[in-house]
């Protein structure tokens, strides 16, 4: 989730609901803010949620609410498919953001990381299982990594985070996020180079294979 004052919010919800009536019960949030001057720090929230019919722009689209105690602070979520719930404002309208907005429904399983040092690796997933890549980066020098490799069994879960280093001109961390969405192998190659420098050879690349169960 986007984030004003650091790289980003990694966002997990929990919605439980009662059964056998499915009724809404309780939700459980962890937000860890990532690159935060204060380093990265993680918030837990716990309470009810409940669904509303109609956003500003649909009257027929669902919106999930989470009760964060406070009725001037609720966080409404509209739902998009089966897999997707996307944040709106307080005014239940759409946020115009290039930054990632939306949580994707993911396998219970834990998310499955790689690092740089684990390149030319072979991993198994299960299907909607998470696979974070961290990759060691200092875009203050105009570098980045790119993602080389199309489209196949992953599905991207937005942008990748980019967690800066607390001192100026520090390093920091790219965090690529995925999902597993089909099943079979996909290569995923990054090459770490300066946007403006694309017919130069990388000055690093790594290379993973990921085999969806």
């Amino acid at each position: 989730m986007p984030c004003a004052d650091c790289s980003g919010i990694l966002t997990e919800l929990r919605l439980y609901a009662e059964q056998p009536s499915g009724r809404p019960a309780r939700y459980e949030l962890t937000e860890t803010y990532l690159g935060s001057r204060e380093g990265d720090r993680s918030i837990s929230w716990t309470g009810r949620w409940g669904t509303a019919r109609g956003s500003a722009s649909d009257r027929d689209a669902t919106v999930v609410q989470l009760d964060l105690g406070r009725p001037d602070m609720p966080r409404n979520l509209l739902r998009v498919g089966e897999d997707e719930l996307r944040l709106l404002d307080r005014k239940l309208k759409e946020i115009v953001s290039t930054a990632p907005r939306s949580l994707y429904r993911v396998s219970d399983l834990p998310a499955a990381t790689l690092a740089e040092s684990d390149s030319g690796q072979t991993i198994e997933v299960e299907p909607r299982q998470r696979v974070f890549v961290v990759l060691g980066s200092n875009r203050t020098s105009g570098y980045g990594w790119t993602l080389a490799s199309g489209p196949g069994s992953l599905t991207s879960l937005g942008d990748p985070v980019y967690a800066q280093g607390v001192a100026p001109g520090a390093g920091g961390t790219e965090i690529w996020l995925f999902r597993a969405s089909g099943s079979g192998k996909q290569e995923l190659n990054f090459q770490y180079r300066r946007s403006s420098e694309q017919g130069v050879p990388a000055v690093r690349t790594v290379s993973y294979t990921i085999s969806v169960r």
